[in-house]
């Protein structure tokens, strides 16, 4: 009886070990969080005024800004024992990578990494998400279920912009717009 006695108490010893190890290994590397600011745009349209070409280049932290926000709003998508605490996104041409901190029933925190394909629909960013990885353990897309960030751009944008295309830059994206060039003076004015 005291054999057995000491086989599960070195048992749940062995298990509390290691659900520590596996607690630590999946935290988070850096502290990251969902608060992200506005992209002024008036002044890249006095630029394009400046410059008499209509286009505008978002960089890659401005991006970031933009698909924060919109992961904000993506929140009932992600299953409910995740919550997201944090993300920054890297953008690179088309593909995108999004370090994404969380917790995993309101107590396991965890640090993923996770992979879209960014793709340009109108004036829509679509960004596809393909794989989700936590240190080396990759997790299937399907399990998180966030499918596709969209990010409208046109919301960000005055009225009288229409995107017209759309250029991946290795930081950035390049919108063309049509516009009238008469009524962008009435944009400075605002």
């Amino acid at each position: 009886m005291k054999v057995l006695l000491r086989i599960v108490i070195i048992l749940l010893i062995l298990v509390v070990i290691g659900c520590g190890i596996v607690i630590w290994y999946i935290s988070p590397d850096q502290k990251l969080d969902l608060n992200y600011q506005s992209i002024d745009i008036k002044a890249k349209a006095v630029q394009m005024l400046k410059t008499r070409k209509p286009e505008i280049t978002l960089n890659g932290s401005e991006l970031n800004e933009l698909a924060k926000k919109e992961l904000l709003k993506h929140m009932g998508d992600i299953p409910q024992q995740i919550t997201v605490t944090g993300a920054e996104f890297h953008f690179e041409g088309q593909e995108v990578t999004a370090d994404i901190n969380g917790k995993w029933g309101g107590l396991i925190p965890f640090g993923a990494e996770l992979k879209f394909h960014m793709e340009a629909s109108g004036s829509v960013l679509e960004l596809n998400h393909e794989s989700t990885r936590i240190k080396s353990i990759h997790i299937p897309a399907e399990r998180l279920g966030l499918g596709t960030i969209t990010v409208p751009l046109k919301d960000h944008l005055p009225d009288m912009l229409t995107v017209d295309h759309m250029e991946f830059l290795q930081d950035g994206v390049k919108l063309t717009f049509k516009l009238d060039w008469l009524s962008l003076p009435s944009l400075l004015l605002k």
